[in-house]
C-alpha cells in the first residue's frame, strides 16, 4: 500500500501539476487548498477528483465561512487580500465544498491507524505547533491512532513520542524550508519518506502577477515562493 500525503497547496496549481508520484494507491490532503496562490478553482477541482481523504484547513474554513484564517502577522495582509480574490473567483459549489470538508478523519491501513487533521487535535484549524514543541505529548493524549498526520506549519518532519508517530509532510504550494521546493510525504508498506521536488515556479509567479491584488502583496507572495522564507516586513505590514 502506497499513500501520497500532501498539505497546504495554497492554489499553487503549477506545484500540484508537477507532483511526481503517479502510482500511489491513495492520496491524502491535509487542507489549505486555497489562498495565496492564483489558481484556487483548478486546485479544488483536482483535489476533489484525486484525493481519497481531504480535511479542512484554516484557509479553506476562512474562505468558506468568510472569517479570518488567524494567520501569523507576516502573512495577515497577504491572506486578507488573496482571500477576497479567492471568494470572488470560486463558484458556489466550490465554496460549499470547502465549508463541508471534515475537520478530522480517522483511517486504518494495513493494521496501522491514522488520525488526520490540519493543525492539531485540540485546535484542528488554527493551532500552531512546531516539531520540537512539548505540546505534542499532550496532543497525542487526544488520539488513539498510531500516527498523527498534520500540516499547517509548512515545515516537514517526523517525530516519535513513545510508540506514536507525528508526521507533517510540509507544504506542497508554499514551503517554508528555506528552499524553493514543493514538499510531501509517502507512506509505503509501513515506511515513511519525506520528499521534495522542483516545479515551474515561473508559472505561479506569472499567475500571481495577474491577480487583482496590491503589487507589494504580489511581491511578498513571490518572495516566499522563491526563498522558502517569511515575507519581508514591507510586504506584510504596509497599509492598504
Amino acid at each position: 500500500m502506497k499513500i501520497a500525503i500532501i498539505s497546504d497547496i495554497h492554489a499553487n496549481l503549477a506545484a500540484l501539476d508537477a507532483f511526481p508520484e503517479r502510482d500511489y494507491d491513495q492520496l491524502w490532503c491535509l487542507g489549505d487548498l486555497i489562498d495565496y496562490g492564483p489558481k484556487p478553482r483548478e486546485v479544488i477541482r483536482q483535489i476533489r477528483n484525486k484525493a481519497t481523504i481531504t480535511v479542512r484547513g484554516n484557509h479553506d474554513h476562512a474562505v468558506g465561512f468568510n472569517v479570518a484564517p488567524q494567520c501569523s502577522p507576516p502573512f495577515k495582509r497577504l491572506a486578507d487580500e488573496t482571500r477576497e480574490f479567492t471568494q470572488h473567483v470560486c463558484m458556489p459549489n466550490e465554496m460549499n465544498y470547502l465549508r463541508n470538508l471534515p475537520i478530522q478523519q480517522e483511517v486504518a491501513i494495513d493494521g496501522m491507524s491514522f488520525y488526520l487533521v490540519h493543525a492539531m487535535p485540540t485546535n484542528p484549524l488554527f493551532g500552531y505547533c512546531p516539531k520540537d514543541s512539548e505540546q505534542w505529548e499532550k496532543e497525542l493524549d487526544w488520539v488513539r491512532a498510531d500516527v498523527l498526520v498534520v500540516g499547517h506549519t509548512h515545515m516537514p518532519f517526523v517525530r516519535m513520542i513513545g510508540k506514536k508517530m507525528i508526521l507533517n509532510p510540509g507544504s506542497l504550494g508554499q514551503p517554508k524550508t528555506g528552499r524553493a521546493l514543493a514538499c510531501y510525504a509517502v507512506w509505503e508498506d509501513g515506511e515513511i519518506s519525506l520528499k521534495e521536488y522542483e516545479y515551474p515556479i515561473a508559472d505561479t509567479v506569472d499567475g500571481i502577477r495577474s491577480m487583482p491584488i496590491s503589487q507589494d502583496v504580489q511581491d511578498g507572495l513571490i518572495a516566499v515562493l522563491r526563498t522558502g522564507a517569511l515575507p519581508s516586513r514591507q510586504h506584510s505590514s504596509a497599509t492598504v
